[in-house]
């Protein structure tokens, strides 16, 4: 996939004081960012005024950059004198803006709609806010940074400039003056905020929903342009299709390796930028998976089911999308716990019949379909309360029987108010998806901004939802020429993995606790479910069958390596290379994701 990213910002000549010594060195927002960016994949431009001649300390990055604007003398250049103290602070004993006011709009190349764009924070807030609106109104997604002066001197444009922004970059000093607190920090409905802590990680907010990422290990020598490295890195890394949090931990990772070199000195090395560091404690087993694969490849139950029957609407009822849009952000937790441990999957009556966690919840939303189909509509859902939510999803004893309790209303009103809030409907995204090149990569971005599913970084139940819309005889999601849904690993797919050996558990206390069945930390379900998402992509490219396909067989296996019995390996076709790892269980953890 190709990222296009304008960054509208000029570099400058800056002297850095740091650990006792004293460099000059390329510096600016505008221009780490776009170092790496590109870097990271991107095809940037910068934007502003181009000194001639070159001062040597920007001619490596002049040579790796497309750089574009009106010729200036040198002195003109924006220059910093920045100071690093022991405690952390930063102290700027000189900031003076040079030609960043000559930066023109005129110099932003003719690029397709949907590409990216990142103003830095200017010393001028005004033009930064002009820029990001003109830019928006090109079709820009744009990115927006800031910084203490600007907030303190400028604080009415600075929230202007983040009302505008789809993207939006600050510290953690930085968030608290705009903000009150931490835990304040929210967006508009859609926007994405990022803030950066240092040695604590990050903390993306999306909306008004947080999820922390941890930090990368650092061996920091200088730390200019962290912030601004970590920018430019994520704003691709969402260009190329992560959630923005998978993103984060790419700028996470970019930072720290940065910051080990002087100046951008790290971002002009050859290379990538590195990648955010695995968790060791579970890890794919390469040799089972190449094992496994072909296996799955030649297995009858390994075909794209096409989401028909009668748990689902007929072919052409008018409010197929609507079910499948809010029943599909309710495809989590139907398992109980008890005394820290698994208890039991959920069942539950439903017309005299017994049904099992998803299969329930299916059958429920038909019913609603036919009962109040205006209330699965956005603005129906986002007036939703909890009793009528309950009422819905009631079972033959009249009560709602979901284990998860308050957060399915919940995901649920949020949902209609995200939807309400950005004017969209199901029909709408399907619009937007196909004016794409990219009409699956979009269809995924666009929900990473809309609750109920924007909250899970490995999007299982937007790319579930993908998946279905593509496999249903309407095929209301078209994919481009080689787009596939990424992984869809819940927790059925997760004991697959884990009892077929695609995974392996190296920690031992983690296995102990994974064969007993306990309620787990949150980090230890990362561990596994990440490790599972890289073996079944692994799995889903050796094995040349479509991911819905890929996902069929691990769903069916949930029949054959249940929860509660005894497996029937010998009803496996993947029996005869099986790890045979039986005592292993998938994480217990209760997550709205799955």
């Amino acid at each position: 996939m190709d990222v296009r990213l304008i960054v509208v910002g000029s570099p400058s000549v800056d002297v850095l004081h740091f650990r006792g010594r004293s460099e000059r060195s390329a510096g600016g927002a505008g221009l780490y960012t776009a170092l790496a960016a590109q870097r990271a994949g991107a095809d940037v431009t910068v934007v502003a005024p181009r000194p001639a001649p070159m001062p040597p300390e920007l001619q490596a990055a002049d040579a790796a950059l497309e750089w574009t604007g009106p010729t200036i003398d040198p002195s003109a250049l924006p220059h910093f004198e920045i100071e690093y103290m022991p405690d952390g602070e930063t102290v700027y004993h000189k900031a003076v803006q040079g030609s960043e006011g000559d930066i023109r709009y005129e110099d932003v190349p003719d690029v397709p709609p949907g590409s990216l764009a990142y103003v830095v924070p200017l010393l001028d807030p005004e033009g930064q806010l002009g820029f990001a609106r003109r830019l928006k109104d090109r079709g820009f997604r744009v990115g927006c940074g800031t910084y203490r002066g600007g907030i303190r001197e400028h604080r009415h444009i600075v929230d202007q400039i983040i009302a505008v922004a789809d993207f939006f970059f600050c510290n953690e000093r930085e968030a608290e003056l705009l903000f009150g607190s931490l835990a304040d920090a929210a967006v508009g409905p859609g926007a994405a905020l990022f803030i950066t802590r240092g040695s604590r990680g990050a903390r993306v907010v999306l909306g008004d929903y947080a999820i922390d990422v941890p930090p990368a290990e650092a061996n920091e020598l200088d730390p200019t342009g962290a912030g601004d490295t970590f920018c430019g890195t994520t704003l691709t890394r969402i260009g190329l299709g992560d959630h923005p949090v998978i993103a984060a931990r790419w700028g996470a990772a970019a930072g720290a390796d940065m910051i080990s070199g002087v100046g951008p000195s790290r971002l002009l090395e050859p290379g990538i930028s590195p990648s955010p560091t695995r968790d060791s404690r579970v890890r794919p087993d390469p040799e089972q998976i190449a094992r496994i694969a072909p296996v799955i490849a030649g297995a009858r139950e390994t075909v794209a089911f096409d989401f028909t029957g009668p748990l689902f609407p007929d072919v052409g009822d008018p409010t197929t999308l609507d079910f499948f849009f809010t029943g599909t952000l309710q495809q989590f937790g139907y398992w109980s716990a008890c005394g820290g441990h698994y208890h039991e999957p959920m069942i539950a009556d439903l017309d005299g019949q017994a049904l099992k966690g998803s299969d329930f919840l299916w059958a429920a939303y038909l019913r609603w379909s036919r009962e109040a189909p205006e209330e699965l509509r956005p603005v129906g859902h986002a007036g939703l309360d909890t009793a009528t939510f309950d009422h819905r999803l009631r079972d033959d004893s009249g009560l709602n029987p979901l284990p998860a309790g308050a957060l399915h209303p919940a995901h649920a009103i949020r949902y209609g108010r995200d939807m309400s809030a950005l004017d969209w409907t199901p029909e709408s995204i399907l619009e937007m998806s196909h004016q794409s090149d990219r009409p699956m990569a979009t269809f995924l971005a666009l929900l990473d901004r809309v609750s109920g599913y924007k909250e899970d970084p490995w999007r299982k139940k937007s790319a579930l939802l993908a998946a279905i819309l593509q496999q249903r005889p309407e095929k209301f999601l078209r994919f481009g020429p080689d787009e596939d849904v990424p992984p869809i690993v819940d927790y059925h797919c997760q004991r697959s993995c884990l009892r077929l050996g695609l995974v392996e558990v190296a920690d031992p206390e983690l296995r102990a606790r994974l064969a007993a069945r306990a309620v787990i930390e949150a980090d230890e379900e990362e561990a596994v479910r990440a490790a599972c998402y890289e073996a079944v992509a692994e799995v889903h490219r050796l094995s040349g069958r479509t991911m819905g396909a890929v996902d069929w067989f691990f769903f069916q296996n949930r029949t054959r390596c249940p929860e509660m019995t005894e497996p029937d390996c010998a009803a496996c076709p993947a029996d005869s290379v099986c790890a045979h790892a039986k005592e292993l269980f998938q994480p217990v953890f209760r997550t709205t994701a799955y």
